[in-house]
């Protein structure tokens, strides 16, 4: 890694977390879906939308990145992107906009329960990832979330929602980087659609030792 690209700013739902399969697997135990519908959280929520059930589409949300988000996984590669950046020296932050409370349903802490999956995930571990508490960021707006991204001076941002880059706030001097695994995406100009955690990784850390 060359130049002035030494903050690294992560997104987290969607982007370090992948809620495909948990999304399908609780929507089923609900009977919101037939057993045999494809997994992925788009074809969830476009199901319910479509049967009129917006509702459920909403109460579900609360109960995966709520009380159930301990069952979510990381997307492969993911883990592995951190834990070299760590043994690299450089300093990336988590930096997130999600509400604090499920919106309905149980009023679960959403901030809370993300920290204790990436404490789960060992992304506080020092044997493992290393990741300060102090460096992951929840907040809630979006613009909170780019002030956040302008405050740390993050040279380089990952997400997996194109609307981010599209903001006329977001820094003009970061490099922005689209996490888009269906590899279906029209960002802006100047965005770099990469599909996998092994792309961006093979694209962040040349140069690096």
């Amino acid at each position: 890694m060359t130049g002035r690209r030494k903050v690294i700013g992560v997104d987290f739902d969607n982007t370090i977390v992948c809620y495909d399969a948990l999304f399908h697997a609780i929507s089923i135990e609900h009977g919101l879906l037939p057993a045999d519908m494809p997994a992925g959280k788009d074809a969830v929520r476009e199901h319910l939308r479509r049967t009129g059930r917006e509702d459920k589409w909403t109460e579900l949300q609360g109960i995966v990145y709520g009380a159930r988000i301990r069952d979510a996984i990381p997307f492969p590669g993911a883990l592995e992107f951190f834990m070299r950046a760590a043994r690299s020296g450089l300093t990336v932050h988590i930096v997130s906009h999600k509400t604090r409370q499920a919106v309905a349903g149980l009023p679960y802490d959403l901030h809370q329960a993300a920290r204790d999956w990436l404490a789960h995930q060992g992304f506080f571990d020092p044997d493992r990832i290393g990741l300060s508490p102090n460096r992951v960021h929840f907040c809630t707006t979006r613009n909170e979330k780019i002030e956040k991204i302008k405050a740390l001076e993050c040279a380089l941002f990952i997400d997996d929602l194109e609307e981010v880059y599209r903001e006329a706030a977001f820094p003009t001097d970061a490099e922005r980087i689209l996490f888009a695994p269906q590899g279906e995406a029209s960002p802006p100009a100047g965005v770099k659609v990469l599909k996998s955690w092994q792309e961006i990784s093979d694209y962040v850390f040349t140069g690096c030792n």
